[in-house]
């Protein structure tokens, strides 16, 4: 005899129109409220579906775990393993973890994946909170948004934040800001034809350093003299991209890379062709990575405090899980510039 199918939350929300997240409030009297003919449409679907919300993973929430998640979405697998950036953030967040007797279990995410298996661990009562770091705003997005909210679960985001209907407070920096002030620099020093090297568009990250740049062009007169090449976060690209650029002319003066890999990529490119970096055409980055002191010339660049912005995510998830305070605010962290011999 075949064993029935157990009705499911998704089950619920598909036969009511409505998100998971709105079937959750529903059977949990909140956080946030639904309106009446929403209500009744959910609870309609409860009964006529015969579904029983499990007791005993609800149950499981109420008690402690000391086990944090840190969910990472990519386009790419195991990117939160093998970037200096989400490995900075880790650590940052591990830190603060241990100090305060917390276990730190990290999940990525490729954008597009299925989300069952990350429903099972959400609503599998093994998290008291969830550190959450979303590369872009999409559906899929919002779909993870959507997922967490609708368990409950204490949720605070790095690097970008969530509708505000959502109430997940998030620690984020400004990109468009910390690259306007990396070309407002170039320009102070002189230059005028500054190209900009860019990251991979489909990045909002890349988007928003190239919103910078052109912006502080713009602000100097200098609208006329953009000059865009690259578009891969890719070394190798950047050192073919940057030879054909200082090959085709006229040639930059300097050059602002939306990384630092970009821009030590660059300065390859620029010493091959028989240029001295610095003094023939200066390059400035974005990220401050370990490398960018110790290339030659040493590489100017924005930095980024990736590791107090783990530390600060973690100080704020513990917050909300452990005080009846108001929830913390949402912060945005300042970036600077780091002055070094590359322009």
């Amino acid at each position: 005899m075949r064993r029935k199918k157990r009705v499911t939350l998704q089950d619920v929300a598909r036969r009511a129109n409505v998100s998971t997240a709105v079937v959750s409030y529903v059977i949990n009297n909140g956080p946030r409220p639904t309106s009446p003919e929403v209500r009744q449409r959910v609870l309609e679907a409860i009964e006529e579906l015969g579904y029983h919300p499990n007791a005993f993973a609800r149950g499981l929430r109420a008690q402690k775990t000391h086990t944090i998640g840190f969910i990472a979405t990519d386009f790419y697998p195991f990117e939160v393993f093998t970037s200096h950036y989400c490995a900075s953030i880790l650590t940052g967040v591990s830190e603060e973890l241990k100090q305060r007797d917390y276990h730190l279990l990290v999940y990525p995410m490729v954008v597009g994946e299925d989300t069952e298996q990350l429903r099972r661990l959400l609503m599998g009562g093994r998290l008291d909170g969830v550190i959450l770091r979303l590369i872009e705003d999409s559906p899929a997005s919002r779909e993870i948004v959507e997922l967490i909210a609708s368990t409950q679960i204490p949720c605070v985001c790095i690097e970008r934040a969530t509708d505000p209907r959502f109430h997940m407070p998030a620690i984020v920096y400004d990109d468009v800001k910390g690259a306007l002030e990396a070309t407002s620099y170039l320009i102070s020093r002189g230059h005028a034809l500054i190209a900009h090297l860019s990251g991979d568009p489909k990045y909002p990250t890349a988007r928003a350093r190239l919103e910078g740049y052109r912006r502080a062009l713009a602000a100097a007169g200098l609208q006329g003299c953009e000059l865009v090449v690259g578009g891969s976060w890719e070394m190798g690209e950047a050192v073919r991209s940057t030879q054909e650029l200082l090959r085709r002319g006229p040639r930059p003066t300097a050059i602002f890379a939306a990384s630092d890999d970009l821009a030590i990529g660059a300065m390859a490119a620029i010493a091959q062709e028989g240029l001295r970096v610095g003094a023939d055409v200066a390059v400035v980055g974005f990220d401050d990575i370990p490398m960018a002191s110790q290339t030659v010339p040493p590489l100017t660049t924005v930095r980024i405090p990736l590791l107090s912005m783990g530390r600060r995510a973690a100080e704020m998830l513990l917050q909300l899980i452990t005080s009846d305070d108001e929830p913390p605010a949402s912060e945005v962290v300042p970036l600077s510039l780091v002055a070094r011999g590359t322009a």
